[in-house]
């Protein structure tokens, strides 16, 4: 269902509900109005009935009979009944169908020592006490409100009419109020539905920047720079690495090339030969980090307790035997035991680790030194090498697939190393910071949350 219907409904059920409760409550009031006022009416009656008949001792028909034409308050099936204090009938203008009734509610009233209201039928009635020089009288009186009974009808389909007006009147309104409210949604629909991948430069329009709808609107646009940001960094991946992978193919396809024509005895063959399969291990290695980038961006990890200072050392073990009499200090700074355990995986850590160090010791013909850190909540690796160091605008790059610093020469490489081990050290929940000076050195820190084993 449509947002607009739905909050059509809403806004009709809710408005209708308040609409008829608050009818039902004026029928109400206005009916029990209606019988206090009847029943005053009555009271009068039967107390004006008392003082003429019974004070002035008229207690006969004929002077009733020319009181009812000349009485303004006329009842209509008005019933007009006088007991003694014996609870014999002294008077009355109808025939009583039912006496034993009416000397019941002469006994409440003598209990009750006041007015008694109460109906008979369609009737509504009163018995009140009525002294006369020291005699106790009951009179009873009783009738149809008839014209308040038709009041009360009228305003019954007064109400119903109003209702069933109101309620196509808060249909529309709803209609066109939801419209009113959900019309900026529905160009921000319009708008994102403009946006292709040719054109993520548009963003939505963020109007006033206050209400909900502009932070809908602004969140919108803050995704569409992401996604900006993310295709550009697609397409200078996409082309470095063409560029990357062009090279050296090419490289091999020429060195074949001019074998195949000039070459002439086996040493020249062998020499081509060796030019190519170089160039094929550059392909390779490269292929290798792609595919090591591609894996640890869309992997999702099954998670271990693993010790950070043994996938350390691991590193440092390869490291060394790749750049052997390299000095490699290691330093522990800690206060528990077990004190460098995390939820991890072991070899992604080890390859982030080796990414880190081997970049160092490429860089820098110095020591390297390795700081392994558990503090508070979180374990710490350190490495700080006094190499070439990163050129200040190349350090927000240099996390960028395939980009390497401006000054890193002939040292080869290719730009992946660091990518990867930002996505190992992110998918472990990590951070990764780099500092670095040119010609002073690089510091690379890894921090990753530490696991506690005993909660």
């Amino acid at each position: 269902m449509l947002i607009r219907n739905r909050l059509t409904i809403i806004f009709t059920l809710l408005a209708m509900a308040i609409q008829v409760t608050l009818s039902l409550l004026v029928w109400y009031f206005y009916s029990l109005y209606r019988q206090e006022e009847f029943y005053s009416r009555l009271e009068a009656k039967a107390r004006v009935t008392g003082r003429v008949l019974i004070s002035r001792r008229h207690l006969h028909d004929d002077f009733f009979k020319n009181m009812v034409r000349t009485d303004l308050l006329s009842i209509v099936e008005e019933q007009i009944s006088i007991y003694d204090s014996r609870h014999n009938l002294v008077f009355t203008n109808r025939t009583l169908k039912d006496s034993d009734y009416y000397k019941e509610k002469i006994e409440n009233l003598v209990t009750s020592n006041s007015l008694v209201e109460f109906k008979n039928g369609h009737l509504e009635s009163i018995m009140l006490l009525f002294q006369d020089r020291g005699q106790r009288f009951y009179i009873f009186a009783s009738g149809y409100d008839r014209i308040g009974f038709a009041k009360l009808g009228t305003l019954q389909q007064i109400l119903l009419l109003a209702n069933l007006l109101g309620f196509a009147l808060i249909v529309l309104a709803g209609w066109y109020f939801s419209g009113r409210v959900l019309k900026p949604i529905s160009q921000i629909v319009d708008e994102v539905e403009q946006i292709t991948a040719t054109r993520l430069d548009k963003r939505v329009d963020e109007r006033n920047r206050r209400d909900e709808i502009a932070q809908l609107a602004m969140t919108f646009n803050q995704m569409l720079f992401r996604l900006e940001d993310a295709f550009v960094s697609q397409r200078s991946f996409v082309s470095h690495a063409s560029h990357e992978l062009r090279t050296p193919l090419t490289n091999v396809l020429g060195t074949l090339e001019t074998s195949l024509r000039y070459d002439q005895n086996p040493a020249d063959w062998r020499d081509s030969m060796e030019i190519a399969v170089d160039e094929l291990k550059r392909v390779i290695a490269l292929t290798n980090g792609l595919l090591g980038l591609a894996k640890v961006t869309g992997s999702t990890l099954t998670l271990t307790s693993t010790q950070v200072d043994d996938c350390l050392l691991t590193a440092l073990g390869q490291i060394q035997s790749k750049y052997p009499g390299r000095n490699l200090p290691l330093q522990f700074v800690t206060t528990e035991e077990e004190a460098f355990t995390i939820k991890g995986n072991m070899m992604l850590l080890i390859t982030a680790f080796l990414n880190v160090l081997d970049n160092a010791c490429k860089y820098s013909d110095d020591a390297v030194s390795v700081l392994l850190e558990a503090r508070n909540d979180q374990i710490t690796v350190v490495v700080t090498d006094k190499g070439v160091g990163i050129a200040e605008t190349d350090v927000a790059h240099i996390l960028t697939p395939l980009y390497r610093g401006k000054n890193v020469g002939s040292v080869p490489g290719y730009g992946i190393g660091l990518a990867v081990t930002q996505k190992i050290v992110e998918l472990h929940q990590g951070s990764l910071q780099i500092a670095s000076s040119v010609d002073q050195g690089t510091t690379v820190t890894m921090i990753l949350p530490r696991y506690n084993q005993t909660a």
